[in-house]
């Protein structure tokens, strides 16, 4: 996956301004692509000078221009073909596994330290993710997007249930 495909599938249902399809890199998928923000004005005018997306400015009084992006067809069709593709395996990265891959030289109370933070971290992301969830359903999400969400959030609940009883047994 692309910048330019996660972009086009922002764009697919309603145009959106930069801000916007920052804010939904950074608050609704972000726990499952790591975008940021210093790609999406790039990748808007190379979608652009490709005819994949249009940007209409809307000027405006006291406030500087806005502009306001949209998929064109032959943007549509590009992301049609990234739907339809075959899947890439995932890579997952994570320094806290790194570290406890290599911290057999840690303290056990370091570890625990650091499981813990993990713990910390995780549950913070679940809190996040349950709010946000609550704020789509009343703005609208789709039934997929739910899906996505609920992906997130088991993914997250395992974990810290793992962590929990790992730690356990370290204490023992």
């Amino acid at each position: 996956m692309k910048g330019r495909d996660v972009i086009l599938g922002i764009l697919q249902n309603k145009p959106r301004t930069g801000y916007e399809i920052n804010e939904i890199l950074q608050n609704q998928i972000s726990y499952f692509y790591d975008g940021t923000y210093g790609m999406i004005y790039p990748t808007l005018k190379k979608l652009e000078k490709e005819g994949k997306v249009k940007k209409e400015t809307i000027i405006q009084d006291d406030k500087p221009n806005k502009n306001v992006f949209s998929i064109t067809d032959e943007g549509k069709e590009e992301l049609n073909e990234y739907l339809n593709s075959e899947d890439i395996s995932e890579v997952f990265k994570s320094d806290f596994l790194m570290k406890l891959f290599f911290g057999d030289n840690l303290s056990k109370k370091q570890v625990v330290k650091l499981i813990n933070k993990e713990i910390e971290t995780k549950e913070k992301q679940i809190q996040r993710l349950e709010n946000s969830l609550k704020k789509w359903q009343f703005q609208g999400i789709s039934n997929l997007q739910k899906i996505t969400v609920g992906y997130g959030l088991a993914q997250y609940k395992a974990v810290v249930s793992y962590l929990k009883v790992q730690l356990k047994v370290l204490e023992d």
